[in-house]
């Protein structure tokens, strides 16, 4: 493997693959800036096969797997002969319509992963639900960069590393900048955050947390609502929830949140520990 240098080595090596392969499969959409990041703080790598890329970017302690391949033949036959995916920790993405993600499990497993989680995506049109105000006393605003590591260890706790791609520190201190962070304030602390991405007419809810000791103070509802209310050139609200966590998808569907059709299997090979 040999790491990435440069944005057009990413997207050059994708068109070879891609050139005349009608059954080209990849998990890798990738947005140029998020790719210059990657490369700039050293966390891509690459292994670069004639029928076949994989991508494997640093997260922590592990590795989030990406691929470009001619077939899925081709990718498991070079996916067998990759001994990283066999000695370091890997988490890979599948991401479809249901029947076209689900019906890849067994050549994944076969590869040498399993079923971590599996989640799916919601999306909201506007005057969808309930965006009504509330009186909670609450003060919310945006977050600061004196907030970054208060932020930053209350998603920690409340998200899972593997299953839901928490941003690393200088991710979350560039989202802070950018002020795509609401925090709720409760006695000089922070009660409870609202991360999200806006690009265009579009607006992707990232995370959404109350910490445990303010969750009598209706800190969510004053969140969400604020969130709504700051993005008002969006036409779509999208979201990604765990598929099991049932309290989460009815609170979103409350606030006019719906299935779309949309589902992510994650996937870890078995040097993930959880």
């Amino acid at each position: 493997m040999m790491p990435v240098h440069t944005v057009s080595e990413v997207l050059d090596a994708i068109q070879q693959v891609k050139a005349g392969s009608p059954d080209f499969c990849t998990n890798f959409f990738p947005v140029q800036k998020k790719i210059q990041d990657w490369i700039g703080h050293e966390e891509l790598i690459a292994e670069i096969r004639h029928d076949a890329i994989l991508f494997f970017r640093r997260d922590r302690d592990f590795w989030h797997l990406y691929y470009c391949a001619s077939s899925k033949t081709a990718l498991y036959r070079e996916m067998a002969t990759v001994v990283e995916l066999r000695t370091e920790p890997v988490v890979v993405d599948i991401v479809g319509k249901e029947s076209d993600a689900s019906a890849n499990l067994k050549d994944w497993a076969s590869a040498g992963f399993h079923r971590y989680t599996r989640l799916f995506r919601m999306a909201r049109a506007v005057g969808s639900g309930s965006e009504q105000s509330v009186g909670t006393g609450l003060a919310i605003e945006f977050a600061g960069a004196s907030d970054s590591r208060e932020v930053f260890d209350l998603l920690e706790r409340g998200f899972d590393r593997y299953g839901e791609q928490l941003p690393l520190s200088y991710e979350m201190d560039a989202a802070i900048q950018a002020r795509q962070v609401l925090i709720a304030r409760h006695d000089q602390r922070i009660a409870g955050l609202l991360f999200f991405e806006t690009q265009g007419f579009s607006s992707t809810l990232r995370f959404w947390t109350v910490a445990a000791e303010h969750r009598a103070l209706k800190v969510g509802s004053a969140l969400m609502r604020q969130y709504f209310a700051t993005q008002s050139v969006v036409k779509r609200f999208v979201l990604w929830v765990a598929a099991d966590n049932m309290n989460a998808v009815q609170k979103y569907g409350h606030y006019g949140y719906k299935p779309d059709g949309l589902v992510d299997y994650v996937l870890v090979n078995q040097m993930v520990r959880s």
